[in-house]
């Protein structure tokens, strides 16, 4: 049951991140990234950087869909970054500028993703 909800986990991590991965890669650029409901300024480093992260766990959640317990230090990596992307960046966001300026769509699924991939992880590490 555990390797069925990983796989599942890592299979929401491919659906999600290949487009996202393709956008980021074959952006040429404009005033802002897609991805982020044109309210992050466009920066060609940054877009790179993101989209060879966002590239790596992609790749690893794939091998996860072969050896779930394996790669379960991916979704640990994800919760550890997604959580400080919320805490960091999301909430000074909200307090300074408002609700509107916050990119709903990668905060939402960041939310969807710290909610969940705890309960996986530990149950995937836990002493027997």
């Amino acid at each position: 049951m555990l390797d069925t909800l990983l796989r599942a986990a890592y299979g929401l991590n491919i659906l999600i991140l290949v487009p996202v991965v393709g956008s980021l890669l074959l952006s040429v650029g404009g005033p802002t990234v897609a991805v982020f409901e044109s309210k992050v300024p466009e920066s060609a480093g940054l877009r790179l950087l993101v989209a060879s992260l966002w590239a790596a766990i992609l790749a690893c959640s794939v091998f996860g869909l072969i050896a779930p317990r394996a790669f379960v230090g991916i979704l640990l990596l994800q919760v550890i970054y997604k959580s400080l992307y919320l805490g960091l960046f999301v909430l000074p966001l909200i307090r300074s500028q408002g609700w509107d300026t916050v990119p709903w769509g990668v905060s939402l699924s960041f939310l969807l993703i710290i909610g969940l991939w705890p309960g996986l992880i530990w149950s995937a590490w836990k002493p027997a």
